[in-house]
């Protein structure tokens, strides 16, 4: 591993692009200032897991209506359908719990959290 990538904080780091304007830092001025999006990140996780577990719900309630419902009107499905569908909308569900959750997370870092921090005096400063 190279010397470089080794001591690289992690997070996102704003380069100095010319298109790009880089954010400096209130107290020592520096241009190293990388976002921490702590927010964001929890809250695609958890939006990720109600996703996952609201999809999974509503597959086990579908699945019991459709079988009191439908037990004596339509030929017996095999069980491996209801489990493939369960687990696409498992997918989708989880997908958009995840990208609903961090657009959530991000509003917050961008409103209310110190979402910058310098690397050259630590201080972390909100969204200038």
């Amino acid at each position: 591993m190279s010397e470089s990538s080794a001591t690289q904080p992690r997070g996102q780091q704003h380069a100095l692009h010319p298109s790009q304007n880089p954010i400096f830092c209130p107290r020592c001025a520096s241009p190293k200032t990388q976002t921490k999006n702590r927010a964001k990140k929890l809250g695609g996780a958890f939006g990720t897991c109600f996703g996952i577990a609201n999809s999974f719900s509503g597959a086990a309630k579908g699945a019991a209506a459709c079988a009191a419902i439908g037990l004596r009107a339509t030929a017996q499905t095999s069980s491996l359908n209801s489990i493939t569908a369960a687990v696409l909308s498992a997918l989708a569900g989880g997908a958009i719990g995840c990208a609903t959750g961090a657009t959530l997370g991000q509003v917050i870092d961008d409103t209310v959290l110190n979402n910058f921090l310098c690397l050259h005096c630590g201080h972390s400063f909100p969204t200038p």
